[in-house]
């Protein structure tokens, strides 16, 4: 037997420090309440949900059939660094351990499209709601596992998928698990059942309008009892072997080419058109696919894009990136109760300022719903225009010192800010953001730069504020559900009472125009507020060049890793 490929690396990842409390404002989780029932609606592809998702009793229609064949192997690039804590996904706070295990393995439903929203079978073929309460999930019964012990190729069984999630319930309501776990969508299911060896079924506590999207969620794969009971106490040793899915693909592990590596599952009921796949980093990737030896290219620094831009054999995408640009304080006490210090801050700190400054222009300005959900969420540049940093940067600046001074932030003396140590000194933010500020609102305003957990200790602590004047300035965690809704409570609703009835109303809106609408309402009502203590400040952009034969997803901000069944290379 070949010796087994060497793990990959299980460093901590730069972006996932939040998840270990860094802010409540943005790790909490919140659920809702209605009265009302759904079932989803088939799309364009077989199995999906479309557009407002409106009451009926009826059933999904069939799976999508499996893509053309086409043999071969892409070479693909990783957006996120592949540094794991484990294989678990049921206690990992890593949100790119999607980059393994969402091609290895399968969740109940997936995300079909992003733009619009859709919900597409993935296990489950079909599903109904016969009462508010009630789901039942059909399984597909073409699902195997994958042919590695002690699964061996055996069918995927509703007893397996009951298994699977009675355990994320039980670790949801007993274990202290990462934030990137969601615990508290876990807990909105009351109990789960198998009616016979094809069909689940979910009950809620109360309707759940989310609870496909907790199904589809980033780390959401469902994992056979027999690998938890196998593999739990070594998963973190990251053995290629003990990957053990029902996905399209294998887990091989690292070689002496690729960062990872997986060969193609065709028993399964998602059998892909590509013989295999390997993943590299972004660094470097430029130089890979100009050599011939990737079939894309993600580009941080956007010098590295004149050499690609144009060339027929490749196409250009932009992309956003993943996390955003946040600083987070806390409005429990002084300095940071007071909104008018808040506002002067945003205006001081203008985002079309801060993105031409940090990124050369290549980001787009945060908002509490930021760019990145696009259709019917995310507000328009009129809706922002006319609160403080989204308009013209000198004009910002005037009005940021007026407000500061009348609100006595001359008083607050030198003001502390820390910058994670993996965005300086890459971006130099520490002179952009505290030379800006200070030129701006006249204090003194010095960068300390320091580790990502040093950070989320003073965050979780509330040193940024509760008597300090300090802050936080740096990439904030992934977006983890391409509808924000749930974020949006999260992220603001602690800081800001007034807005729990409107968020209350969202989160028990089933039709996705009229939550959306809701959510609208709710986001220029935190800017009126003044932010709540919540700083988006920008996306980063990203240019993104694949060869032309390479047919895959169109990248973007959301995991797309289960698409890659699909993937292809064309003659």
């Amino acid at each position: 037997m070949a010796p087994e490929p060497s793990p990959v690396s299980r460093r901590v990842s730069r972006r996932t420090f939040l998840a270990g409390g860094a802010s409540a404002a943005l790790v909490a989780s919140c659920g809702g309440r209605s009265a009302s029932e759904t079932r989803p609606q088939p799309g364009e592809l077989a199995g999906e949900t479309t557009g407002p998702i409106v009451p009926t009793a009826g059933a999904t229609a069939a799976p999508t059939p499996a893509p053309r064949r086409s043999g071969g192997t892409a070479r693909v690039v990783a957006p996120s660094t592949l540094a794991f804590d484990t294989f678990d996904a049921q206690r990992s706070g890593e949100p790119a351990l999607a980059e393994i295990l969402g091609r290895t393995h399968s969740r109940i439903v997936e995300w079909a499209e992003y733009d619009p929203l859709r919900i597409g079978g993935d296990l489950a073929t079909r599903w109904e709601q016969p009462d508010p309460e009630t789901w039942s999930f059909h399984l597909d019964p073409r699902a195997r596992w994958q042919p590695r012990a002690p699964l061996d190729g055996r069918p995927v069984t509703a007893n397996d998928v009951v298994a699977h999630l009675r355990r994320a319930m039980e670790l949801a309501r007993t274990a202290r698990l990462p934030a990137a776990q969601r615990q508290d969508d876990i807990l909105r299911v009351r109990a789960v059942t198998a009616v016979d060896e094809r069909t689940v079924r979910v009950t809620t506590d109360g309707p759940d309008p989310f609870l496909l999207h907790t199904l589809a969620a980033r780390l959401a794969f469902v994992q056979a009892p027999d690998a938890v009971e196998a593999f739990a106490k070594t998963w973190h040793l990251q053995r290629p072997a003990e990957v053990v899915g029902s996905g399209p693909f294998l887990y091989t592990g690292a070689n002496e080419r690729t960062t990872a590596a997986f060969a193609a599952h065709m028993q399964g009921h998602r059998p892909p058109a590509l013989d295999g796949l390997e993943l590299e980093p972004a660094a470097g990737s430029r130089a890979m696919l100009l050599s011939g030896g990737s079939d894309e290219a993600l580009l941080r620094d956007r010098r590295d894009a004149a050499a690609l831009r144009g060339r027929p054999e490749f196409t250009e995408f932009a992309r956003f990136e993943e996390t955003p640009v946040i600083s987070t304080v806390s409005t429990g006490g002084p300095p940071w109760n007071n909104p008018e210090l808040l506002r002067a801050l945003s205006g001081a700190l203008n985002r079309t300022w801060l993105a031409a400054e940090l990124f050369g222009g290549r980001a787009a300005p945060g908002a509490p719903i930021d760019p990145v959900f696009g259709r019917p969420f995310a507000l328009t540049p009129a809706d922002l225009a006319r609160f403080p940093g989204y308009g013209d940067p000198e004009a910002d600046a005037r009005d940021a010192r007026r407000r500061w001074d009348a609100a006595g932030g001359a008083a607050l003396g030198t003001i502390r800010i820390d910058i994670p140590s993996v965005f300086d000194p890459a971006y130099g933010a520490s002179a952009v953001v505290t030379g800006r500020l200070a030129q701006v609102l006249g204090n003194r305003f010095v960068a300390a730069v320091e580790p990502y957990t040093t950070i989320g200790e003073r965050a979780a602590s509330g040193e940024y504020g509760g008597g300090r004047a300090a802050l936080w300035f740096g990439w904030g965690p992934p977006y983890d559900d391409p509808d924000p809704s749930r974020a949006l409570a999260a992220n603001y609703g602690p800081a800001l009472p007034g807005i729990r009835p409107r968020l209350d109303a969202m989160l028990t809106e089933f039709d996705v125009d009229s939550r959306a609408k809701i959510a609208r309402e709710v986001a220029l009502a935190v800017l009126e507020a003044g932010g709540g203590g919540v700083f988006p400040w920008l996306v980063q952009r990203q240019e993104l060049f694949r060869a032309r034969a390479l047919l895959r997803a169109l990248p973007g901000p959301f995991w797309i890793q289960h698409r890659d069944f699909e993937a292809a290379l064309s003659s």
